[in-house]
């Protein structure tokens, strides 16, 4: 295991947030986007309110393990806007998470039978 996803802190602890910070990789996966908008989809995607403070806070862990990266963007009406971006590095995580999550799957269906 690679030791920056070891430090997952409090977002291993929790299922909603072990969920919503492998969502933010999803999502950010497929598209660069701010941080309301990422809220909002990973909301709909769970099917539960994700509060937005755990959002921004993930963005932030995201960042400093080098799993994404940011930029401001300016547009000539509303604020400027944070839009974070996916690294080569997340890219290679999320491919982890998801193999892993693979496996486990594969484990429940065996208890499930």
């Amino acid at each position: 295991m690679n030791h920056k996803e070891g430090h997952l802190g409090k977002f291993r602890r929790f299922p909603l947030g072990m969920l919503a910070f492998i969502f933010t990789l999803k999502v950010l996966s497929e598209k660069p986007t701010h941080g309301y908008q990422l809220a909002e989809e990973i909301s709909k995607k769970l099917g539960k309110e994700v509060p937005r403070p755990m959002i921004y806070n993930i963005l932030k862990h995201l960042e400093e393990r080098g799993f994404a990266t940011s930029k401001w963007e300016f547009g000539e009406s509303g604020p400027a806007r944070k839009i974070y971006y996916i690294t080569e590095e997340g890219q290679e995580a999320l491919k982890r998470k998801i193999e892993r999550i693979r496996k486990f799957k594969e484990l429940l269906e065996k208890i499930l039978e």
